[in-house]
């Protein structure tokens, strides 16, 4: 569990760190000078490279699962990536905001090593979440949404 709540931990000093800036270079408005607008000569792109963080196995399926669907309710794919392997989060992501989720259950498989399936009604349709036993705990290695 602490190896979780650290992945967390760090994720959101990720994201913190994402949303600061140093502020120079910023031109102020209403400072009583007037100064002309600089044109720029040529359009800058910038580039991001997404975030990647290692996966941090949770200690039951079931709190894998429901971690996974919580990130992708609240729209973050940092988060679910702490939880599942990048099929499983661009398939649950690709197929829009979940809206409503209603929680199905997981099965029972016959032997404690097996892969667990869990089913979620949502808004955009039917979502199977597959858990894997991974060591240190369970991830998250498919999601499959069937639309409504």
């Amino acid at each position: 569990m602490s190896r979780r709540v650290a992945a967390v931990v760090t994720v959101s000093v990720l994201i913190a760190f994402a949303g600061c800036s140093s502020g120079e270079g910023s031109d102020t408005v209403g400072s009583g000078a007037s100064t002309p607008a600089r044109a720029s000569s040529a359009p800058t792109t910038a580039t991001t490279t997404p975030a990647t963080v290692p996966l941090s196995p949770a200690s039951s399926p079931s709190e894998a699962a429901t971690a996974f669907i919580n990130a992708w309710r609240a729209g973050n794919r940092l988060l679910a990536s702490t939880v599942a392997e990048a099929g499983a989060v661009d398939s649950a992501f690709g197929a829009g905001d979940p809206g409503s989720v209603e929680n199905r259950g997981c099965n029972q498989p016959p032997t404690p090593d097996s892969p667990v399936l869990c089913v979620y009604r949502t808004d955009v349709g039917e979502v199977q979440v597959r858990v894997q036993p991974q060591s240190g705990g369970w991830i998250v290695d498919q999601a499959r949404v069937s639309p409504a």
